[in-house]
This record gives structure tokens, sequence and C-alpha cells, in this order.
């Protein structure tokens, strides 16, 4: 069994400066969805939609918004989405993430 709990959160790169990392955990999730939704795409394509296929939809994609939702909040609070992600007090209307 793995250990979840393993991360790797930083390293030296040449210039002698500290990069951020994924933790192993998120690389899972990332990987995990990845898969999930490549099946439920053929799945989907080989298969009329059915009953069946509308109650499984959901729950397969509220599976994977919680594994890109946790890679996310991750990626934020390592500050590796700081140039994607406006301030808080930018004028001129709403920004949207």
């Amino acid at each position: 069994m793995h250990n979840n709990d393993q991360t790797v959160s930083a390293c030296h790169d040449d210039l002698n400066s500290v990069r951020e990392h994924l933790s192993l955990e998120s690389f899972h999730k990332l990987n995990r969805a990845c898969e999930t939704l490549h099946y439920f795409g053929s799945d989907l394509r080989r298969h009329e939609i059915n009953g069946l296929s509308q109650l499984y939809t959901p729950q397969i994609l509220s599976y994977v918004h919680e594994d890109i939702n946790y890679v996310l909040e991750e990626l934020k609070a390592k500050g590796l989405c700081r140039d994607f992600i406006a301030p808080a007090t930018v004028s001129g209307g709403e920004h949207h993430v």
C-alpha cells in the first residue's frame, strides 16, 4: 500500500532557488481523475444514454470534481497559481478564475 502522506514540497534548481511541487496525493488524484474521465467518455460513446447513465453521471462528475478541487487548492496554497489569480482589490469589475 502507498503512503499518501508523502510529499515532495520543494527542490533546489541550478539557480539555488526553491521550486514547489505537487504532493504525491495530488499527483494520484490527477491521474485518477484523468483515467476516470477517459473511461467515462468511452462508456458514454459505446452505450446509449439511458436511465442508468443518468444515475451514475452525477456521481462520477462529483467524484472527479473532488479530486481536481483538492489539487487546485493545494496549488493555490503553495502559491503556484498566484500569477493567474488577481488580487481581491482589482478595480474595474469582477475577475473570474
